[in-house]
């Protein structure tokens, strides 16, 4: 049984490696068709991985096992494992070739949609290269969407079964079977993506930034093709399309699928309530600490916004040094990076619809202090939530600052300073981008961290988009069991 659900999941991951090679081939065709220079990486690389990734699936045909949760974590973990090391390969044989590490960095960054990067110059990178990193958070963005919909509800992973249990009711759920949830997932991805292209051109982006930075911009990734980020155009309505539309990447895409095909408004969701309080809340903060309201100009106001939405959201743009907004910059970025947004997002962090959780939980238990004899229900919105979902999220949240802690502890033991060692930790496991301080802030980059650093922030990047427990679960004995 456990063979043949691992030579099953070596197919399912030589496949979708497969998918990735055959995308190497897009930045080649655009460099062949616009004349730019470092195609050629691309070309060998998506070759190269082609026939592996052919060969795998051959060797690995046979009938497809029973779907169980000991699959679908198997499978999770070796997609996101595997599929880095096919990303990086052009990274590694460009014109200007990255490292083994660095190169499995930048994978693992783009298709986590975390947004750190090493490469210190982008202006001077080959336009496939950066063509590359878009699609890579693109096509993470989708990942991820299918990971939070449908993947994670399933395999009942820090509490997601709540929003299981929503969607199994068919009055509930927009679109009842499980490929048209696929289909209608890329569809709505797409018309975003476009929106957000031509939104950006027509604020005066070229076409290539627009392209590039939509497809960074839907999936809450990050990436730039500039060094300075979106502060690179110098432009507010530029800053004011990309929050519409990191905004709308925190939210929840069942959202969107109830609203765009069953035409009615979907149920009320508490999370998106409290995304947008803890949106208008810490704006506001940030705007009152360091300067009077009499003295903000809209300019200092979009910025604040900005760099507010691009840290909920978990895209990690800047558009300047949010470390230059006084005392409380720092130490509210800081706050807000372990947030992160709705469930069923694009967006990494905790999540929301946790944290309302636990705060019901506190709220009942309060309840039983004064009433000692009293049964108190917690509610989600107008849902029950009983124990095994409740627990479940508070077992995500531990694990997150147990991994936390661990991660600090080995970057600190590797010659990295406190504030270094815990911020890094911080944006990689909650998939955030920039973290805090002069070397890997805002105005900086990962590219002076050791390669020992390297390693430990990507294999944090993976845990984190995984909830933790996913990867927890590789090392529980019972799962090798037949």
């Amino acid at each position: 049984m456990l063979s043949n659900e691992l030579r099953a999941a070596c197919q399912i991951v030589s496949l979708a490696g497969l998918v990735f090679s055959v995308l190497m081939y897009l930045p080649w065709i655009t460099s062949v068709i616009f004349g730019w220079t470092g195609g050629d990486g691309f070309f060998w690389s998506a070759t190269t991985s082609s026939v592996v990734c052919l060969l795998i699936a051959l060797a690995s045909r046979g009938d497809t096992p029973r779907v169980s949760a000991r699959f679908g974590i198997i499978v999770v973990n070796l997609l996101w494992w595997f599929c880095p090391v096919i990303c990086s390969l052009p990274l590694m044989f460009g014109q200007q070739p990255l490292s083994v590490v660095d190169s499995i960095f930048e994978a693992v960054s783009g298709l986590t949609t975390t947004g750190s990067t090493i490469i210190s110059d982008l202006e001077t990178q080959d336009r496939p290269v950066l063509v590359w990193r878009a699609i890579m958070q693109w096509i993470g963005g989708l990942g991820i969407l299918s990971l939070g919909l449908i993947l994670l509800p399933f395999l009942r992973v820090g509490g997601m079964q709540l929003f299981r249990m929503e969607s199994s009711d068919r009055a509930e759920k927009p679109l009842p079977r499980l490929i048209e949830i696929s289909r209608t997932i890329i569809f709505i991805y797409i018309i975003l993506s476009v929106v957000c292209t031509l939104a950006y051109y027509i604020a005066g982006m070229g076409i290539f930034d627009s392209v590039v930075h939509a497809m960074t911009t839907v999936s809450t990734g990050g990436f730039s093709s500039h060094n300075e980020s979106l502060g690179y155009f110098s432009s507010l309505p530029i800053l004011w399309i990309a929050i519409v539309f990191m905004i709308i990447g925190g939210l929840p895409f069942n959202f969107f699928i109830g609203i765009f095909f069953t035409r009615s408004i979907p149920k009320p969701d508490p999370q998106i309530f409290i995304f947008f309080s803890i949106l208008v809340v810490a704006l506001f903060v940030l705007c009152v600490a360091d300067t009077s309201l009499t003295q903000l100009t809209f300019y200092d106001f979009t910025h604040r916004a900005f760099d507010t939405v691009a840290i909920v959201s978990t895209t990690g743009y800047a558009s300047g040094d949010f470390m230059s907004y006084g005392m409380i910059g720092p130490v509210l970025f800081f706050v807000l990076i372990f947030i992160g947004g709705c469930a069923g997002s694009t967006s990494g962090g905790i999540k929301i619809y946790r944290f309302i959780i636990i705060a019901e939980l506190i709220k009942s238990s309060l309840r039983e202090l004064v009433y000692s004899k009293g049964i108190f229900l917690m509610h989600y919105g107008k849902q029950v939530v009983d124990e095994p979902i409740f627990r479940s999220a508070i077992i995500m949240i531990v694990s997150f600052f147990l991994s936390l802690a661990v991660a600090t502890v080995i970057l600190g033991a590797l010659g990295l300073d406190f504030v270094t060692a815990l911020s890094g930790a911080t944006t990689a496991l909650a998939n955030v981008g920039p973290g805090i301080g002069s070397v890997i802030g805002p105005t900086g980059n990962f590219s002076s961290l050791g390669d020992p650093e390297k390693i430990v922030l990507a294999i944090s990047m993976i845990v984190g988009r995984l909830e933790i427990l996913i990867v927890m679960a590789l090392f529980l004995p019972l799962l090798w069991r037949n």
